[in-house]
């Protein structure tokens, strides 16, 4: 859910290391050899949403500037399709839907605003997070790895009830989620 892949997208710190001041445009494409999960956990169990990076669109452009250790970013916007994510199997897809509200909200916006570098392996994103209708931002902390193929990789974690969401309830209320998951991604970024 937070548009991490997103993050990749912000995270092209290596080709972008350069820019000073001004705005620069970048085409970039997140990879499908990227990875996203959302993981949560029931009173019970655990369970995990795996997102296919099938349903990304191909390419984007992104503008960014960069002064010191600081760049930000515009149109660094990632769009997940909520029918991309599958957790498993037909019963745990169909409730992680309900809670989503996917029928009402197909698509979560990851949108990455900056990157404050903290060295050119470490850097804190902030991103926000568009799903359900409500808007959150988040500092997210990131491992970058540059090269021809940037990688970005992190996890972030959030409370659904941030975004006006309930945890559903089985079997009469034995069963119930737990309003915190976890996002992780580790995407792969051409530029």
């Amino acid at each position: 859910m937070k548009k991490l892949m997103l993050i990749a997208l912000l995270l092209l710190s290596g080709a972008l290391v350069n820019a000073q001041n001004n705005f620069h445009e970048k085409k970039v494409t997140v990879l499908p050899t990227s990875q996203l999960s959302i993981n949560g956990d029931t009173n019970i169990n655990k369970f995990e949403c795996v997102f296919d990076t099938e349903y990304l669109n191909k390419g984007k452009k992104v503008y960014y500037s960069r002064r010191d250790s600081i760049m930000k970013f515009t149109g660094a916007i990632l769009v997940l399709n909520t029918q991309g994510f599958d957790c498993g199997n037909k019963g745990i897809n169909q409730d992680f839907h309900d809670l989503i509200k996917s029928d009402e909200y197909p698509e979560i916006h990851l949108e990455i605003n900056r990157v404050r570098l903290r060295t050119s392996e470490f850097g804190v994103a902030t991103i926000c997070i568009t799903m359900a209708g409500k808007q959150k931002y988040y500092e997210v902390p990131i491992n970058i790895k540059d090269g021809k193929i940037a990688e970005f990789q992190g996890e972030l974690e959030l409370n659904i009830k941030d975004f006006g969401l309930e945890p559903p309830k089985k079997l009469f209320g034995i069963i119930v989620v737990k309003d915190d998951i976890e996002i992780n991604f580790d995407l792969k970024v051409k530029k």
